[in-house]
């Protein structure tokens, strides 16, 4: 038994310390962000409370109907409703009955009022898919700033290792006297500075993987890895799409123009409402009633007078029609479409504003894009230069014919340039996945 205990445990050990987290892609980032955010379920709270008040709006139509009854113990002086005489006795009474009521006509308030909210609802809705949009975004940039950090980490480790070499070449070459320990110690020197570079290249990883942690609201686990792609390639015979035409599909597709719409709609209809209030109204009332007292008598005789007969023989039932016309109100009404009047106004600005907003905002994003591929192709080009450059003069400090100085100025030059081209590939290659996700494209790595 304890040989098996012993087993048991041992394959234990090895299962845990065998278990690593599974990489996290792009989309397991933006789904758990979606899934967990704060600000994300309260908007859809929000939403909640909008779809609970047009559901109240639409019970606003239908008619009120309530029922009612009464049971009185009545001592002393008391009035006997059978026979309209005072008694002074004691003896029990009541009634009973259902009564009802339903606007015929108001203005159409009920149902523009029901429409204001209905449109309030679609608005908050929208509200949700803008929120939905807005973390996808971010959570997109700081997913691809992982990327471009642990690209610009590589070319760090690349620019220690190349330095590690040299040192190692320039240590054999001063043991036989090739070169002077000055030599030496500048590649050391050297070294130096590309293992700082190397540091600030894992802390801005690091703050990254932090960054894109915490606006995932998940715990801060060590473990976190995302999954890096194959290769992130560039198509140099991609065509971007004109700003016009890219405004086009993302106004009708995304989701802050459906909300300024809505809410324009909303804020009509709420104009309709005000403006009702001047309309005359009509309703219906309608009444079943009965009574009954142990004080009645049987109008066919007999000294036994049951409540439910009493309560059948004693129906009364009542149908009125109300009519309201509105004179003076002390100008309230007026006010009130005044205000409606104005926000109405509000709203089309707002839907103006968010329209003109949505179009600088791809124009600026198209600008960008464009932008980032021309540095791109032009960082290419710089660092096939700089790579010759790098290798030549490599090849002549090798020889001693340049000075330290100038070998460390190419070498800086080829970091450079390798460092620039990073960037602006992931900033092109992103920029223009938001471009296609102003498309309705979805945000994803192929």
């Amino acid at each position: 038994m304890e040989r098996l205990k012993g087993i048991l445990l041992g394959l234990l050990i090895t299962a845990t310390a065998g278990y690593t987290q599974e990489p996290w892609t792009l989309q397991d980032c933006i789904d758990y962000a979606l899934e967990n955010n704060i600000q994300l379920k309260r908007q859809k709270l929000v939403s909640e409370n909008a779809r609970n008040n047009y559901n109240r709006s639409m019970i606003g139509v239908l008619p009120s109907v309530y029922g009612f009854a009464n049971h009185d113990f009545n001592s002393g002086r008391a009035l006997n409703v059978d026979t309209y005489q005072w008694e002074n006795r004691e003896f029990q009474q009541g009634n009973l009955g259902i009564q009802g009521s339903i606007n015929v006509f108001n203005g159409f308030q009920n149902y523009n009022n029901m429409q204001q909210h209905r449109f309030l609802l679609l608005s908050r809705l929208e509200e949700v898919e803008r929120a939905k949009n807005d973390i996808s975004l971010n959570i997109s940039a700081a997913f691809f700033q992982i990327l471009l950090d642990k690209e610009l980490l590589d070319i760090a480790e690349s620019q220690l290792e190349v330095s590690g070499l040299e040192l190692e070449a320039a240590r054999i070459n001063y043991q036989v006297g090739n070169i002077p320990g000055g030599r030496l110690l500048e590649i050391e020197s050297q070294i130096a500075a590309n293992e700082y570079q190397l540091i600030l290249a894992k802390n801005n990883l690091n703050q990254s993987y932090l960054d894109l942690v915490q606006m995932m609201q998940l715990d801060n686990d060590s473990e976190f890895r995302i999954a890096v792609p194959g290769q992130v390639e560039i198509d140099e015979g991609a065509v971007i799409s004109t700003v016009d035409n890219i405004y086009d599909e993302a106004e009708a597709i995304l989701p802050q123009v459906r909300v300024a719409e809505y809410m324009l709609k909303s804020r009509e209809k709420e104009l309709a409402v005000a403006r009702g209030l001047q309309s005359p109204r009509l309703s219906l009332q309608g009444t079943l009633y009965s009574r009954y007292s142990e004080l009645a008598v049987n109008p066919v005789g007999g000294s036994d007078y049951p409540y439910s007969t009493q309560i059948r023989d004693n129906r009364y039932r009542q149908l009125g029609v109300s009519l309201f016309i509105p004179i003076f109100e002390g100008w309230t009404t007026r006010n009130r479409i005044s205000n409606a009047k104005v926000s109405v106004l509000d709203a089309q600005y707002q839907l103006d504003e968010t329209r003109q907003n949505l179009y600088m905002e791809i124009h600026q994003m198209h600008n960008s894009t464009t932008n980032a591929y021309t540095r791109y192709i032009s960082a290419g080009k710089a660092v096939d230069a700089a790579s010759e450059a790098f290798n030549y003069a490599r090849e002549q400090f090798g020889l001693g014919l340049i000075n330290f100085v100038d070998y460390q100025h190419v070498q800086a030059s080829l970091f450079r340039a390798r460092s620039n081209m990073a960037q602006a590939k992931y900033e092109f290659f992103l920029r223009s996945k938001i471009l296609d996700f102003y498309l309705g494209e979805p945000l994803a790595i192929r």
